[in-house]
């Protein structure tokens, strides 16, 4: 995957070493390779700090595509902490060795590794599709801060929209008020069956 985001830095391979056997042997903490994935979904949509918009969108992108990633890796092997996965407590003398000789990092190891990596994937496919898909249509009304913030998170992510004002246009305000379930509230964002009420606060 560091090659794959093209993550050329090797500060971020090193930073995944400490994530052996949950982190640094401690087994009651999450495996290495699921708590590696969650880095590199908070890589995959770092940004700029200073990009307020855009910043707030990428953490809630992280978080929910972690959520997914770890949610799905329970529901394909029944739990998350290293010791419950692997079953041996590397604590104990002799554990460690138990380990590497009877192939359990083959056997299980590699599959949750594998199971991440895919699992990546896949959220960068649906990233892409999503980003490709249909363009949005906001709508906005003049003098908006929440607006003029909404359009630029999106020229920033490069997502195709239009803008329907809904000054003097009753029927843009009468499709607004349906969209936002009558809360009147702008902007209203719509993208397929998707639909978004404010934005940063609107």
């Amino acid at each position: 995957m560091w090659e794959t985001y093209g993550f050329d830095n090797t500060d971020f391979l090193w930073a995944g070493i400490p994530f052996t056997g949950g982190i640094g042997g401690q087994q009651r903490a999450p495996c290495g390779a699921l708590s590696a994935g969650a880095i590199v979904l908070g890589l995959c949509h770092r940004c700029p700090p200073e990009e307020k918009q855009k910043a707030q969108q990428g953490r809630a992108s992280a978080r929910g595509e972690a959520a997914e990633l770890v949610k799905s890796f329970i529901e394909k092997f029944g739990a998350i902490s290293c010791l419950d996965l692997i079953g041996i407590d590397f604590s104990k003398p002799g554990a460690y060795q138990e380990f590497q000789a009877s192939g359990i990092w083959q056997n299980k190891c590699d599959q949750y590794v594998k199971f991440v990596i895919e699992k990546l994937y896949e959220l960068e496919a649906k990233r892409s599709v999503v980003k490709g898909s249909q363009k949005v249509i906001i709508y906005t009304k003049p003098g908006c801060p929440y607006c003029v913030a909404a359009k630029q998170d999106l020229d920033e992510r490069g997502v195709e929209y239009e803008e329907i004002s809904i000054e003097g246009n009753p029927e843009a305000l009468e499709k607004m008020m349906l969209f936002s379930g009558g809360k009147g509230i702008v902007p209203v964002m719509v993208q397929g069956n998707e639909v978004k009420v404010g934005f940063g606060g609107g």
